[in-house]
């Protein structure tokens, strides 16, 4: 950027900043701050990025990560997104993405949990980077949101991933450790903070500098903090990140952890160049052109094992009450289903034993209306689980356009079936012959024409 003007006073911005450098100028980055940055795009790894639907560039930070190239149409409107090829999501959230390995291949395999999971950007790439095509991979994502109405959008993004691998929980941390301490391999805390970041999309305003705001979210963030140590395993990797530039929700909430002896830094190469201090990593948007973010990265050291807990009585495999082999063939070993009041889960095989007794929301295969069970949304979208649609019903592009705008569309077809284009899941239609019913859910309906 260039003849920034500050938009907020300098030695304001000095203050939140506390001792940490400010890369350029505080009028760089002060101008910087209400900018509003354009999204990114945050691919699968088996897509090529020539494939997307707008040109785009590297995110030098992120493996996965693409910027679309200016002046080009949003990325959304497209069936390639439709497919759940791609996320939207602001380039500085990647940052706490790459600081844990998720678009390398570290994360196969591990049991991952992040703790304030909703909308669920960074939840859905650690499911896609802890699963494989073997179902006995142990690889599985605990997503915790404690605000109940933030539920139903992680949800519809976790389902995007089609993978039957994670689990839903509503749980204060406090409450969570006490049921679950040690027992993840990596644990992610994208703590509430002060939203600093936020200001340039008018999420927040300018009481997000103030000193009241920063302390009481540095308060809070504590509190977190405390019981995300509790829940990593002895020599495990907890990340730590934010939306917001005040040293006293960043650096100095790490520098409390490693004074106390419950951390060390855990560095990571490659992300030199971002590195504020030892396992501390920025994200500013006057360098890296998006609202900026913070990510630490820490092993976790623990003075004594977990204290031994009676053992809880293993939930029973569920019996659905509806027939599910009418939707679903299985592709070897069967999924341990769970039914809760209107919903039945399909989870891995290999899910920990905890996930029937925390899970609020998951894999879904069905849901209840009223007296009627239906296949649920996530279901048609599987694509590494161990039930999958039996009947797949491949439409083109025009189809495909009146699908997502939830409209019914012309077959030949009779039943359920799951609509994919170029064998990637879309959702469900009901068919009698000559039309079928459509099923996707409003939240994931796109109207207008969509790009190719």
């Amino acid at each position: 950027m260039t003849r920034a003007q500050p938009t907020f006073p300098p030695e304001q911005i000095a203050s939140v900043l506390g001792q940490i450098h400010c890369p350029g100028s505080l009028n760089e980055f002060s101008a910087a701050m209400a900018h509003p940055w354009r999204n990114v795009i945050r691919h699968r790894r088996e897509i090529d990025p020539s494939n997307l639907p707008v040109p785009s560039s590297p995110i030098d930070w992120y493996a996965l990560g693409r910027r679309p190239a200016e002046d080009t149409a949003s990325p959304a409107r497209s069936v390639a997104y439709a497919c759940g090829d791609f996320f939207i999501q602001d380039a500085g959230s990647l940052l706490a993405l790459a600081v844990a390995g998720a678009d390398g291949d570290g994360l196969r395999g591990k049991v991952v949990c992040d703790l304030c999971a909703s909308p669920g950007g960074k939840a859905s790439a650690l499911l896609e980077a802890v699963s494989n095509d073997d179902v006995d991979c142990r690889g599985f994502v605990l997503a915790n949101e404690v605000i109940r109405n933030r539920v139903a959008p992680l949800q519809l993004n976790l389902a995007r991933a089609g993978s039957d691998r994670f689990a839903i929980s509503s749980l204060d941390p406090e409450k969570l450790a006490d049921l679950l301490p040690h027992a993840f391999d990596l644990l992610l805390v994208d703590a509430p903070c002060s939203g600093q970041a936020m200001m340039s999309r008018g999420k927040q305003n300018q009481s997000a500098l103030s000193t009241h705001q920063i302390s009481h979210s540095a308060s809070r963030q504590q509190r977190i903090l405390e019981a995300a140590v509790k829940l990593v395993r002895d020599g495990g990797h907890l990340i730590y990140s934010t939306c917001t530039f005040a040293e006293a929700e960043n650096e100095a909430q790490i520098r409390l952890l490693i004074k106390q002896g419950i951390a060390t830094p855990r560095p990571i190469a490659g992300l030199q160049d971002y590195e504020t201090n030892h396992g501390c990593y920025r994200c500013w948007p006057h360098v890296h052109q998006c609202a900026g973010s913070f990510a630490a990265s820490l092993t976790i050291q623990h003075s004594q094992q977990a204290k031994p807990r009676k053992p809880k009585r293993r939930m029973k495999m569920s019996r659905a009450p509806i027939a599910l082999s009418e939707w679903y063939k299985g592709t070897g070993a069967e999924s341990r289903l769970y039914t809760r009041d209107s919903i039945i889960l399909g989870f891995s095989p290999s899910a920990p034993e905890w996930a029937e007794q925390l899970a609020i929301g998951g894999p879904e295969l069905a849901h209840r209306a009223g007296q009627t069970w239906k296949p649920a949304h996530a279901g048609a979208l599987r694509r590494e689980a161990s039930l999958m649609p039996i009947n797949q019903l491949e439409i083109d592009h025009k189809a495909c356009q009146q699908f997502m705008r939830g409209e019914p569309i012309e077959t030949d077809a009779s039943g359920w079936h799951a609509i994919q284009l170029h064998g990637r899941p879309l959702g469900w239609v009901k068919a009698n012959g000559k039309i079928g019913k459509n099923h996707l859910p409003s939240g994931a309906r796109m109207s207008g024409d969509l790009s190719t």
